[in-house]
C-alpha cells in the first residue's frame, strides 16, 4: 500500500521533504500520477536518483516529472499540492480518516477537501482567476447518507471555527 496523504500526518511529513521510496510502493500510475510526480520531484537529492529509477522501473516514468506551475501566477505555492490533494482525497474512502481530517488536520487544504468529500459542498471560486481553480471541488464519498452528512455538520456547527458557515448552508438545505 502507497502512502495515504489524508491519514497520519502523511502529508505534512511529505510537505516537509521526508520522502523514501516506500511511499511509492502500492501506488497505481493510472490513480496516483499526481502523487507519483510529487513524491518523485520533492524527494530529497539524496534519494531522489534512487526513486527515479524504482519509478522508472515500476511505472514507466522515463524521466522526473517538473513540478506544475500556475501560468496565472508563477509564484502559487499551493497550485501543485491542489491538484495532488484533489487526486488523493478522490481514493480515501474511510468516512472517518474524511471525517477526522475535515475536523482535526491542522492544514487548512487537507481539512477542506475531507470536508467537501464528505458534504459534496464546493467553495465560490475566487475573483481572482490565478486562484478560481480553488473550488476543492470533488465527488462525494460514495454510499454517505444524509444523515451521515447531516450529523457531521451539526459537529462542526458545534465546534465553530472552520467550515463553520458552510456547514450550516448545508443543514439549511437538508
Amino acid at each position: 500500500m502507497g502512502v495515504k496523504i489524508f491519514r497520519d500526518s502523511n502529508w505534512d511529513r511529505i510537505r516537509n521533504g521526508v520522502i523514501s521510496r516506500r511511499d511509492l510502493a502500492g501506488l497505481e500510475a493510472d490513480k496516483d500520477g499526481e502523487l507519483i510526480g510529487y513524491l518523485i520531484a520533492h524527494a530529497p537529492a539524496t534519494c531522489r536518483e534512487s526513486m527515479q529509477r524504482y519509478a522508472a522501473k515500476k511505472f514507466g516514468i522515463s524521466e522526473a516529472p517538473k513540478p506544475s506551475k500556475n501560468t496565472d501566477d508563477p509564484n502559487d505555492k499551493f497550485y501543485e499540492e491542489y491538484f495532488v490533494l484533489r487526486e488523493q482525497v478522490g481514493l480515501e474512502d474511510d468516512f472517518e480518516t474524511l471525517k477526522k481530517a475535515a475536523l482535526d488536520s491542522p492544514d487548512r487544504n487537507i481539512a477542506a477537501f475531507a470536508f467537501c468529500r464528505l458534504t459534496g459542498y464546493r467553495f465560490s471560486p475566487g475573483d481572482n482567476d490565478a486562484y478560481s481553480y480553488r473550488t476543492f471541488a470533488c465527488v462525494v464519498l460514495p454510499g454517505i447518507k444524509k444523515e451521515d452528512v447531516r450529523e457531521f455538520c451539526r459537529i462542526i456547527v458545534l465546534r465553530g471555527g472552520p467550515f463553520k458557515d458552510e456547514a450550516e448552508k448545508i443543514l439549511s438545505g437538508l
